[in-house]
């Protein structure tokens, strides 16, 4: 009995330690199940009919996420949230990428595809510009020393008619809904796609979090396939008088923090 306890005990630990953290799995099978690459590549809305719900009765519920993850978050994450300067903290209003939670909700999405890769494009994040973009890799696993980016490094895999995207190695940038909620590096995010009906995808995001939330919580959106013809508009990075005097006020920030750094004494070397 006690043995079994010790067992479970060293498995729960283990399992503690690594969640969140890049998997070193054999890499998946690349490809598509029959037919289905082409039923997923075209230009989709991501909002979807509003009785497009789940049988827990949510669905694309995007700006009422905090409802959700506020009461999820750490104390330090709430701080954090409340200390969060919008203008020079918006990674989408300063032209950077504003992460898989915001720029997929919202806009619309173009899917690409080939035998071993996704590629998502969204206006999310000011528009089509390469922080819309994320890959999708069918054909590896997670690297195993991912650099931290503003979407992660994303695999997928297939589970029947299911694509299930796992993604690691963010950076701390970006948000988990558009009021600022926070997030730590060890964020790890499972997403399942699925078709629900010929021209619309369920897409149910799975977060977790344990340096910033208490427990995991999970949410889903719905894309709508659009005419073959519809245009993505270029609104790049959100060009505006706003975001432009963001980025003085950012380039004003560095230059103050540089003369700091630079009038402060060298550090003595150690012997």
């Amino acid at each position: 009995m006690s043995l079994t306890l010790a067992t479970l005990c060293f498995a729960l630990t283990a399992a503690a330690q690594t969640a969140g953290r890049p998997a070193s799995a054999t890499p998946p099978p690349a490809g598509w199940p029959g037919g289905m690459m082409e039923k997923w590549v075209g230009m989709w809305a991501t909002d979807g009919p509003p009785n497009r719900t789940r049988p827990d009765g949510t669905g694309n519920p995007d700006y009422g996420l905090d409802e959700l993850v506020v009461p999820l978050s750490q104390p330090w994450a709430l701080a954090r949230r409340d200390a969060t300067d919008y203008e020079i903290e918006d990674t989408g209003q300063i032209c950077r990428p504003t992460g898989p939670f915001r720029a997929g909700g919202g806009a619309a999405i173009q899917l690409l595809a080939s035998a071993d890769k996704i590629t998502i494009i969204s206006r999310g994040g000011g528009g089509l510009h390469t922080g819309g973009i994320r890959r999708i890799y069918l054909n590896r696993p997670h690297l195993k020393n991912p650099p931290l980016t503003y979407n992660g490094d994303s695999v997928g895999h297939w589970e029947g008619d299911t694509l299930v995207i796992d993604t690691v190695a963010f950076n701390d940038a970006t948000w988990l809904s558009y009021r600022r909620t926070r997030h730590s590096e060890a964020l790890h995010v499972v997403e399942r796609l699925r078709f629900v009906d010929p021209d619309s995808i369920e897409h149910v995001y799975t977060v977790d979090d344990r340096f910033a939330l208490t427990a995991p919580y999970t949410f889903a959106r719905y894309h709508r396939r659009q005419p073959p013809d519809t245009p993505m508009a270029e609104n790049l990075c959100q060009d505006t008088v706003e975001s432009r005097r963001a980025w003085v006020r950012l380039y004003k920030r560095s230059l103050a923090d540089w003369e700091t750094r630079r009038k402060e004494p060298p550090t003595p070397a150690e012997p």
